[in-house]
């Protein structure tokens, strides 16, 4: 009897041809595939995806008659056949990107090909009991039970929504972005036919696509018949509604989407538009509206817009809106299907931080309470969620190494009386500071915002610069996060003078406009060469202008020179780092952290202030330096030159891994000795000896199972390897030091030792056998354990010339010998 001993042959032989006699064609069952996660890899700069192929999910579909694509209900879970059937169900059921949750479908099921079991993520109720395969539901029977269970009407017109396909712009998306998609659309139907307001929300990490999301989203329900009034996508900067204008516009070719703004003879340029792309200026609902909710009389709105003049209403980016700001425009549309699009996490709670918070950040969590309530009372939980350690898990967003530092001088705190002493003087004037004109005292959070310090920006980019070559060079695209646009100005002059005199050491003619502020008084138009060309526009300088609407896909690191107390803005500028861009190979981004912003990952998203109020580390602009124009000057900003010796000292290195706080899976930064002490423990549980762990890695199908179970659990090995300076070393001796406390050996050094112990053995051996040995080393030595298990060991040259595999036939079988090489390997 022929055993089938993976999930592969299981389904192969099994499950698929049960599913077949069941109704299940191939337009019913949908085979997805995820790239090769990326990460942070010990030899390559710019990281690397992990070797071989990225996730696989089955999901099986229900598909009307006379409807256009089949819509994915289910999905499947396969195990080999002598595995528990019940095998695959928590990894199917998992709160954190478990399979049905990631696809956003209702059931699930677990088979070994023999019985199956099954759930209802919905409900949280399991199957009756284990049944055999036999007794599948058929095709027909589980679309009535989707019927029924979902309180979808099928044969309702608006129905057709979740059967369309995608635009051909964006005809291969992303499975989240279906999936985002489809938990909108299944929403929207219910509150269609339960008469309540139909109104959805998504939260997506910076980086997801929302945007892409939008264009398809749009263009099913047009091609659904769903778009018998235009659609509005409403956002709150030009640079977003320029994104949303290129992208959404793909998906409708011929003219059919049109940005909001007025013409010759006052009229709008998108009246004949299919979609709208508006900003909350354009509209004139910036400020706030009156107390009936209704914007002014003579708005944009109201004076182009009746009430109900919409039938699809995209909000984006509705985290960093006020309920004042977007409410005009939903409250004129009632009848509207209602869309929020956002990047703050499924569920919000109060910062857990060591001592009292700031009365800057309490004043600012209160403020983001409120507007979190307006967002979750008005559309609703998040149908659909994706964060940003999912999308790095799943090959879509660059993974990110956190480095945390501090300047030496940021444990002070500068009193009005010393700083008189030492005789501080206006940044812009130089004339000499009057003591009423200083604040009683100024500590970290303000240094660089309202006390500027030469010595501790130099200190720090001394430090940046000095890490940039270290990792790559100089040349790097490099946003850095200032406190304002003084703080920029100095940044980038700095860093411009770091680079100069690197040219000059080292023989090199500067490239133009190394670095550069870009804020919203100026240097904007320098961003389309930091994107575009390798050869200029390297270091942006910025206060929060490029903390959204600005992709730059080549970013190699963000850097905070500010302190935050928004971790919505948080996010959104770390954001500007996890792009990926493949024609340069970049899959990590280094994210430099002199502040301590890196304690919001995971914790609390508090919004800027809407009153306009300044806070410490605001959010600058011409606003904080210009003053008001002929009004008033701006108010003096005090500059302390202190005569001490400022350094930079590295508080330490960590990783993202998603961890449960509170009942909340979130995303933590966590140090890396407390991520690598997670990972050895999981190894000690499968090895406790190094004999055991020795034996258990030379079986390729044992490590790999172990490796795929670490990183299962959230642990890269290479990750750990990068950080802890092991690049030269194998993940053998990783676990071998770590875990098992042995002498750890570079690759070389236990190739060399393998080949100095074993010269006897090697000697006694024919020539050909011994050069195919000798082989093991060679290769070890060059690319680790993952050489001698690849498909081109046996193609080097040197190995295929002597024979490959046939040279090693008079030691015996060759899976034996081959184990037999690697116990000698790890035992040198």
């Amino acid at each position: 009897m022929t055993t089938r001993s993976n999930e592969a042959e299981a389904r192969l032989w099994l499950i698929d041809p049960v599913l077949r006699s069941k109704g299940y064609d191939e337009r019913w069952k949908m085979r997805l595939e995820t790239p090769a996660p990326v990460e942070l890899a010990t030899d390559d700069l710019k990281g690397r995806r992990r070797s071989g192929k990225g996730r696989t999910d089955y999901l099986l579909c229900i598909h009307p008659p006379g409807l256009p694509e089949p819509l994915p209900v289910g999905v499947i879970e396969a195990k080999d056949e002598h595995a528990d059937p019940l095998k695959g169900m928590q990894q199917a059921k998992g709160y954190y990107a478990g399979t049905a949750q990631r696809h956003a479908v209702r059931y699930l099921f677990s088979t070994n090909g023999h019985r199956y079991a099954e759930f209802d993520r919905v409900t949280q109720q399991p199957g009756d009991a284990v049944r055999p395969l036999s007794e599948f539901p058929t095709h027909a029977e589980l679309t009535a039970r989707y019927v029924r269970d979902s309180g979808v009407d099928l044969n309702r017109p608006a129905a057709a929504m979740l059967f369309q396909a995608d635009s051909r712009a964006y005809d291969r998306p992303r499975y989240y972005q279906s999936a985002a998609i489809r938990a909108v659309f299944e929403k929207v139907l219910r509150c269609q036919q339960d008469g309540t307001p139909p109104r959805a929300l998504l939260s997506l990490a910076t980086g997801a696509g929302k945007t892409v999301i939008a264009a398809n989203l749009l263009w099913r329900l047009h091609e659904a018949g769903l778009l018998a009034k235009p659609a509005l996508f409403l956002c709150d900067r030009d640079e977003l509604r320029e994104q949303a204008l290129d992208k959404i516009g793909r998906a409708f070719p011929g003219g059919s989407v049109r940005a909001v703004r007025p013409e010759a003879g006052g009229l709008n340029a998108a009246r004949n538009a299919r979609v709208h792309i508006a900003t909350y200026q354009t509209l004139g609902i910036d400020g706030e509206p009156g107390e009936d909710g209704e914007p002014g009389a003579d708005s944009f709105l109201s004076r182009h817009y009746g009430e109900n003049a919409f039938s699809v209403i995209v909000i984006d980016e509705c985290h960093r809106s006020a309920w004042g700001r977007w409410s005009a425009v939903l409250q004129r549309n009632p009848q509207a299907i209602q869309i929020g699009l956002t990047a703050t996490p499924r569920q919000l709670r109060a910062p857990r931080r060591h001592g009292p918070l700031a009365p800057d950040i309490e004043a600012a969590a209160a403020e983001d309470e409120r507007i979190s309530a307006n967002n979750i009372a008005y559309f609703g939980e998040p149908v659909y969620a994706y964060t940003l350690i999912q999308a790095q898990e799943d090959g879509y967003l660059a993974a990110c190494e956190i480095v945390r530092l501090q300047p030496s001088i940021d444990g002070r705190t500068f009193t009005r009386g010393e700083i008189e002493t030492l005789g501080a003087t206006d940044v812009r004037t130089g004339a000499a500071m009057a003591a009423e004109e200083l604040q009683p005292q100024y500590g970290a959070r303000q240094f660089d915002s309202d006390l500027i310090l030469p010595e501790r920006i130099e200190a720090m980019c001394a430090d940046l610069f000095a890490r940039l070559c270290a990792s790559g060079g100089p040349e790097q695209k490099v946003i850095i996060f200032c406190t304002r646009d003084l703080h920029a100005d100095r940044v980038a002059l700095q860093m411009q003078r770091l680079y100069a005199d690197w040219c000059a050491r080292h023989g090199r003619r500067p490239k133009e406009h190394y670095a550069f502020k870009c804020t919203a008084s100026g240097g904007a138009e320098l961003l389309g060469p930091m994107r575009g060309s390798g050869e200029r526009c390297f270091i942006a300088c910025t206060v929060d202008l490029l903390a959204t609407g600005v992709d730059i896909e080549r970013l190699n690191a963000v850097v905070f020179f500010r302190s935050l107390a928004s971790g919505i803005l948080f996010y959104q500028m770390v954001g500007r780092g996890t792009r990926l861009d493949e024609p340069t190979r970049k899959y990590k981004f280094w994210l430099y952290d002199y502040t301590g912003v890196t304690d919001l990952f995971g914790t609390e998203f508090l919004t800027p202030d809407p009153n306009g109020r300044k806070k410490p580390g605001g959010s600058g602009g011409p606003g904080d330096d210009e003053g008001d124009g002929e009004r008033r000057p701006p108010p003096p900003v005090p500059e302390l030159v202190t005569g001490e010796a400022v350094g930079v000292e590295l508080l330490g290195r960590f990783i993202l891994q998603p961890r449960e706080v509170d009942g909340v899976v979130r995303d933590v930064r966590v140090p890396l000795d407390e991520y690598r002490r997670g990972m050895v423990e999981r190894v000690l549980a499968e090895a406790a000896t190094l004999a055991d762990f020795r034996g258990l890695w030379v079986e390729a199908k044992r490590r790999r199972a172990l490796v795929e179970h670490l990183l299962g659990a959230h642990y890269s090995p290479q990750a750990v390897r990068e950080l802890v300076q092991m690049d030269d070393f194998d993940t053998f001796d990783l676990f071998a030091r770590y875990g098992y406390e042995a002498p750890a050996l570079r690759r070389r050094e236990r190739a060399e030792a393998f080949l100095a112990q074993q010269s006897r053995w090697l000697a006694a051996q024919p020539d050909q056998t011994a050069i195919v040995l000798r082989g093991f080393a060679h290769q070890f030595a060059a690319g680790g354990t993952e050489a001698l298990e690849s498909p081109e060991f046996w193609r080097v040259p040197e190995i295929a010339r002597a024979g490959g595999l046939k040279a090693l036939a008079g030691l015996g079988k060759g899976v034996e010998v081959v184990k037999d090489v690697k116990m000698r390997l790890f035992g040198a």
